[in-house]
């Protein structure tokens, strides 16, 4: 309490005074010698600008643990096992999916990491990571079945994320960063509510639906579609060579970044390069990017020269853009969530106007469908 007071530039007497004890009876309270009433705690959490539960709590009173199935990272990488031993507790956001609580780690460089205020502390009973971990919530639990974990690669899901958590009591949007296919196992595993997803291969146009039929059969889903971008290739300004066409990624010394598998923009190259005959093992290959942002910041830093990635991407590190197709990303869910308060909350945002009309004033951004349902995928 006493470092909140300074923190503020109120004096010891002032805050007294302003709720109404003497300033021998504050110090004896910041120094825990004695409990205020009700009405004194109360008074003190609002001239503190803080909850009474920051500045008071009971020995022995903190939450239980909750058992959590644990998740090592965002989405799980390759050649990461995640068998360290820890020496502390680890940072994670919760979730109830379905009738489990998902504990995702958040650690590492991913922005889903960086930008989230952990929901609780995860330990171990053999010190080193397991399947399940019992995690001390920061939250309390009813706020913490709010959370959604929603799978994705485009940024627009952390502008949904903002426009959600200004609505008054609405869900807390976890966004997990993740190309197609990897988003859509995140919800067939049970670890995600929603998945996004954009599949365009050059040849056939959006795939979305096909896929999402295919990898759930019979069972009822959503898609909706959250906005449409460009797709192109993406170079530095003023290179000596323009890159418009698979072909062009042929040639001596061109250094080409791809995509994961299983992401929409990597399939779209291999469209490309499938109808145009040109085989992998033609192209110089000098990394693989996670992410739109992390094919341009390649490409910028002359890692590479030439990637597939949005014109979004491109614009924020300034550099060249050539179209290749228009994707339209969807957001895809269970139908038996539909009328779970969380996901119209969801919904209602995407028909919001001012959600529209923010994400339409981004760079290479479609709003023209945001919100619609797309037909094909219920059984």
């Amino acid at each position: 309490m006493k470092q909140k007071r300074q923190r503020l530039g109120i004096q010891q007497q002032d805050l007294a005074t302003q709720v109404g004890v003497s300033r021998q009876t504050m110090g004896a309270i910041e120094a825990g010698e004695t409990v205020p009433s009700t009405l004194i705690a109360l008074n003190l959490s609002r001239a503190l600008q803080c909850r009474v539960e920051d500045l008071f709590s009971i020995e022995g009173s903190e939450d239980p643990f909750l058992k959590a199935r644990f998740l090592k990272d965002p989405v799980d990488k390759p050649g990461s096992d995640g068998a360290e031993a820890v020496d502390k507790d680890i940072r994670v956001a919760l979730a109830q999916v379905g009738k489990q609580w998902v504990a995702r780690r958040l650690d590492g460089d991913f922005p889903f990491s960086q930008e989230t205020p952990a929901d609780g502390l995860a330990s171990f009973p053999g010190g080193k990571p397991a399947d399940f971990a019992n995690v001390r919530p920061f939250r309390e639990v009813d706020s913490l079945k709010r959370n959604l974990f929603v799978a994705g690669c485009d940024p627009a899901i952390g502008l949904l994320s903002r426009h959600l958590a200004e609505r008054i009591n609405g869900p807390r949007l976890h966004w997990i960063e993740a190309a197609s296919r990897p988003a859509l196992a995140e919800l067939a595993l049970g670890r995600a509510h929603i998945a996004g997803l954009h599949l365009d291969d050059g040849k056939s146009g959006n795939r979305n639906a096909s896929v999402v039929r295919r990898r759930f059969g019979a069972e009822p889903m959503v898609l909706v579609t959250l906005a449409s971008w460009e797709q192109g290739f993406v170079f530095r300004k003023g290179a000596t060579k323009i890159f418009k066409s698979a072909p062009d990624l042929v040639g001596k010394g061109i250094r080409v970044i791809v995509r994961e598998e299983g992401s929409g923009a990597q399939e779209l190259l291999d469209g490309l390069l499938k109808t145009a005959k040109v085989a992998v093992a033609d192209l110089k290959i000098v990394a693989t990017a996670r992410g739109h942002r992390a094919v341009a910041q390649l490409i910028a830093n002359e890692v590479g020269d030439v990637g597939v990635a949005t014109r979004a991407a491109a614009t924020s590190f300034g550099l060249a853009f050539e179209p290749l197709a228009e994707a339209r990303f969807d957001l895809v869910f269970h139908a038996d969530l539909a009328s779970d308060e969380r996901i119209r909350a969801v919904l209602d945002c995407l028909s919001s106007g001012r959600f529209r009309k923010d994400l339409g004033a981004m760079t290479g951004y479609q709003t023209a469908r945001t919100g619609d349902a797309v037909s094909g995928v219920e059984a």
